[in-house]
This record gives structure tokens, C-alpha cells and sequence, in this order.
């Protein structure tokens, strides 16, 4: 079982804090968000965190975002020596 979520260890959570990193938002108020294009999505997920606080150093995290390759190259790059991101996630260009 991972040290994590094993109770009654003291001071774990201080030591070993949880993060909860959003990048997308597919549901709001019940109504289902999949058809709309990301960038909507996105602009809806940061208003959501704006409007309720969620700032670091919260365990809410707004994982960033970028159209620029290179500066997700950079990201990716200088992130996993230090945080322990395994990846990025992309989604494919549409056409149009």
C-alpha cells in the first residue's frame, strides 16, 4: 500500500502533502461540457477557480497551460527534475 494513504502515520500529510491539479473541466452545475471546444472549457475551469479562492499555495493547483511547444518543452523539461511530473498532455490540433 503506498505511504500515502495509510492511516494514522503521523505528520505524513505535512511531510508529504496531495495536490489536486485540474487542466480541464468536462461537467458544471450537471450540464455536460464535452462538445464544447477546449479553449471554452478552460476559460469556464479558470472563472471556477477564481471565483472560489483556489490560489496556491491551496491543494487546488490550475495545472498551466501553453500553445507554445517550446515553452512546453521547457516546462516538461525543468518540472520532472523537481516535482516529479512524468508528462504532459496534449491534445491534438482540429482542423479548421
Amino acid at each position: 500500500m503506498p505511504t500515502r494513504i495509510r492511516r494514522g502515520a503521523p505528520g505524513l500529510a505535512a511531510r508529504w502533502p496531495a495536490y489536486f491539479v485540474a487542466f480541464d473541466v468536462l461537467q458544471l452545475d450537471g450540464v455536460e461540457l464535452l462538445a464544447r471546444p477546449y479553449p471554452e472549457r478552460r476559460a469556464l475551469l479558470e472563472e471556477l477557480f477564481t471565483g472560489h479562492g483556489l490560489t496556491a499555495p491551496a491543494p487546488w493547483t490550475l495545472c498551466p497551460m501553453t500553445t507554445d511547444l517550446a515553452k512546453a518543452r521547457e516546462w516538461l523539461e525543468s518540472w520532472t527534475d523537481v516535482s516529479g511530473v512524468e508528462g504532459i498532455v496534449r491534445s491534438p490540433r482540429r482542423p479548421g
